[in-house]
């Protein structure tokens, strides 16, 4: 993200980061209470397809699809880049790129095939690690704030082109209805894990923007806009900046740990997506197989596409966000208050987001606009 919104700067950018916390918190919150309407069938499939019907569960199935395979696209891109910086600093050779990929997806996938519970004893160490990184990172770097770094380089405006990557960092709406289980359908509960939840990543994210734009110059070698053009992640430049070889680890290692536990998460739910896909259409296919179907498309589109790693989170933020995390709550919260289709006392009230038709019609339009202009930025 530090690096997408570079060309806008630090205060344009933290603008556009609170307007879409608002705006996903917002969605969130549609979510919390168009689940509570249905309780144990809420799941999102079949809350679009109470209120959306069939052309919107296939809709909701298809940005399901092309959110999680972009994503791991992007992950995958990432993780190569640094295994093969890795080897070529340790042992003096390089995999290549492609080779990167290769392992990468390797050793990560054979994580997902061992299931759940592995991957979640692997996601607490990482987790762990990644927190101790940012830490030693933000407390070091803070003091050296370069405050004309952080001067506006361009129209405020500029920070418009910075929503559609900061919506695929807050994205998480596909996992409200599972909340709403596991927190029993308890409204103050969930209304405290959306808003709390949402605000967290928000104060983590700024404080890293402060850092990113603060430390990093916009222009010359190891600037923003290299990285930018050469599709590195943000530690890249953020280890120029660090003479001390514990910093520079732990740049690489929080990069590292970023990528990994977001790739085992996905790959996890993409496992478990198509399994049940494939069990409601009656065709049974081992578990080796559904994990090449989840991790490999991603392997040799990553291959592909080099760039990946900051363009596929774009258009995974501008496309699938804008739909599945902006339009489709909108619609199915719309057609559940209002439509006539539905009868008013099939509607259990406990929890009516605010706002009324106003705010679900701002927040309609809003991501309108954002899918239109990733529309037209990539085409």
């Amino acid at each position: 993200m530090p690096i997408q919104t570079a060309e806008a700067g630090f205060f344009p950018s933290f603008l556009m980061m609170g307007l879409c916390w608002v705006f996903m918190t917002f969605t969130g919150l549609l979510l919390v209470e168009a689940t509570l309407w249905m309780k144990d069938k809420a799941h999102f499939s079949s809350l679009a397809i109470t209120f959306l019907g069939k052309w919107g569960k296939t809709l909701c199935l298809i940005v399901y699809l092309f959110m999680n395979y972009a994503s791991l696209v992007a992950y995958t891109a990432g993780g190569a880049a640094l295994l093969n910086e890795w080897t070529a600093n340790l042992f003096g050779f390089s995999l290549g790129y492609a080779g990167g990929c290769f392992a990468f997806t390797a050793i990560f996938g054979a994580v997902v095939y061992c299931g759940s519970m592995f991957i979640g004893k692997i996601n607490a160490l990482l987790v762990a690690a990644m927190i101790f990184a940012y830490f030693n990172l933000v407390g070091s770097g803070l003091g050296n704030i370069q405050t004309d770094y952080l001067t506006p380089r361009s129209p405020w405006w500029y920070g418009v082109a910075s929503v559609p990557i900061i919506l695929a960092a807050f994205s998480y709406q596909m996992i409200v209805p599972s909340i709403c289980s596991y927190l029993e359908y308890n409204v103050k509960a969930l209304k405290k894990a959306v808003v709390v939840g949402t605000l967290i990543p928000f104060v983590v994210y700024g404080i890293w923007l402060l850092l990113i734009h603060g430390l990093i110059p916009y222009e010359g070698e190891g600037g923003l806009q290299e990285a930018f053009i050469s599709g590195s992640a943000t530690t890249d430049p953020l280890k120029r900046q660090f003479s001390g070889l514990f910093l520079k680890v732990m740049a690489d290692s929080f990069a590292f740990c970023a990528l990994v536990t977001s790739y085992l998460s996905l790959s996890l739910g993409l496992f478990d997506f198509i399994r049940d896909v494939l069990r409601g259409m009656k065709i049974y296919i081992t578990q080796h197989t559904i994990t090449l179907l989840s991790i490999i498309p991603s392997l040799f589109l990553a291959i592909l596409y080099p760039r990946a790693l900051l363009e596929c989170l774009d258009i995974s933020g501008g496309f699938g966000d804008a739909l599945l995390s902006g339009l489709i709550p909108v619609a199915i919260v719309w057609i559940g208050r209002y439509s006539k289709r539905f009868v008013q006392d099939r509607i259990d009230s406990e929890y009516t987001s605010p706002g009324g038709k106003p705010a679900l019609l701002v927040t309609g339009a809003v991501a309108f606009g954002i899918f239109a202009y990733q529309w037209i930025k990539t085409f």
